[in-house]
């Protein structure tokens, strides 16, 4: 997926010249890479965050047309947003040749309802949810996909167990991160173990209480041999 952003030059960078500019909707960026000198920019911020809702997402290729006069292909990367508004800061384009590979995380979608949730009370817990993966930019995977229908509690799956598509090869070939595990609530556990616990307690208690009873009649029979001792010796 391509898209084109007609951006400018930024020659201001104070304060007030980037508060004007967002009003006017347009954010900061910078394009560099492949050895180009860095250029500051203004983007239109309603077309980017179009452009990042294609299926691409923030691996889309965006084809800038710099002041109208230079045209550089890139990838979007270091998306700097707000903490709690939807407005993104700044954006770093990294120019790339379409020939060559580059890196990019691809999000990971776990299939299926694993057979320890429905049989045994487990529950999924995403770990991370994406790989990092080395690709030409347009056979960059839109998602990836690794299926845990079959995760018993204790199951887990790694960044090994995802099949990736043809010419997609792990940028770390060594990678095998943990994605996702079916575990047991950890609630449930310690609810477990208390019930242990005070089976324990009463198995001891009634272990302390049977002892108890046979000191109690042992020291019974001692006296009772002793009165009639003393009776015989009368």
């Amino acid at each position: 997926m391509q898209v084109e952003l007609n951006v400018k030059t930024r020659k201001d960078s104070g304060s007030p010249d980037a508060r004007r500019n967002r009003v006017e909707g347009e954010m900061p960026g910078i394009v560099y890479g492949l050895g180009m000198d860095p250029v500051s920019i203004l983007v239109n911020a309603h077309e980017f965050q179009k452009s990042l809702k294609t299926e691409a997402g923030s691996n889309v290729i965006i084809n800038l047309n710099i002041d109208e006069s230079q045209k550089v292909t890139t990838l979007p990367r270091e998306i700097q947003r707000h903490p709690y508004k939807e407005e993104i800061l700044h954006v770093d384009f990294v120019q790339i040749d379409l020939t060559k590979k580059v890196t990019a995380d691809v999000s990971v979608d776990f299939l299926g309802v694993p057979m320890g949730v429905k049989e045994e009370g487990g529950v999924v817990q995403t770990v991370q949810a994406f790989i990092t993966i080395s690709a030409i930019a347009t056979e960059i995977p839109t998602s990836l996909e690794l299926d845990i229908s079959d995760f018993a509690v204790g199951d887990i799956g790694t960044v090994k167990d995802v099949k990736l598509p043809e010419n997609v090869d792990l940028a770390n070939e060594d990678d095998d991160s943990l994605l996702v595990t079916v575990n047991i609530p950890k609630a449930v556990v310690e609810e477990e173990e208390v019930d242990e616990l005070l089976e324990g307690e009463e198995l001891l208690e009634g272990e302390e209480g049977a002892e108890g009873e046979e000191g109690a009649e042992g020291e019974e029979g001692a006296s009772e041999e002793s009165t009639e001792g003393e009776e015989t010796t009368e």
